[in-house]
């Protein structure tokens, strides 16, 4: 999906943003809450300043929203960052996830990262599968990490170093993981 690109998530691509976030899978696998207190999403978006949190929308040439993409805090001392994704349903199965995955990672490596991190959910093995393409190596499992709506969940611990990264041509295959977020 060469077209893909990411763009700093803004205030217009809420309404989208809403959209995807109340997806059923997109709920099960983040900590957006369901239901979602008024002014959440605002207050979600303001912890994305560009350099300590970032936030991107995934869009097609098109500038058609696919989904949103997240690191968590960027630690520059230690060199170390987690990243996340969540597909739009009508997005999905396309290849979108794994190449969200890859330019995350080629981000944060240009940041000047040496660790790159992706937490996934055990019940979602689609987006262990994208991991597994872009050349991440999974860890281990962290068990009740994750809260989500309430419950704890186990978390695979996926990791990434710089020249890990699959530099052979991308060819992305329908049915990658679309959820993963920190």
């Amino acid at each position: 999906m060469s077209s893909l690109h990411l763009v700093p998530l803004t205030h217009e691509h809420v309404p989208a943003l809403l959209e995807t976030m109340a997806d059923p899978e997109v709920l099960r696998f983040t900590r957006t809450p369901d239901p979602m207190p008024d002014g959440w999403v605002e207050q979600w978006l303001a912890r994305f300043d560009g350099h300590a949190r970032v936030a991107w929308a995934i869009v097609d040439a098109g500038d058609r929203f696919l989904g949103y993409a997240v690191s968590g805090p960027v630690d520059r001392a230690e060199r170390e960052v987690e990243l996340g994704y969540a597909v739009a349903p009508e997005a999905r199965g396309r290849g979108v996830a794994t190449e969200t995955l890859r330019l995350l990672t080629d981000w944060a490596f240009a940041e000047g990262l040496h660790r790159v991190t992706a937490l996934i959910s055990v019940d979602n093995p689609a987006s262990s599968r994208v991991a597994e393409k872009v050349g991440y190596t999974l860890e281990g499992v962290l068990r009740g990490k994750h809260h989500v709506n309430g419950r704890h969940v186990d978390l695979q611990s996926w990791s990434i170093l710089p020249g890990e990264l699959e530099t052979k041509q991308r060819k992305d295959s329908p049915g990658d993981g679309e959820v993963n977020q920190p």
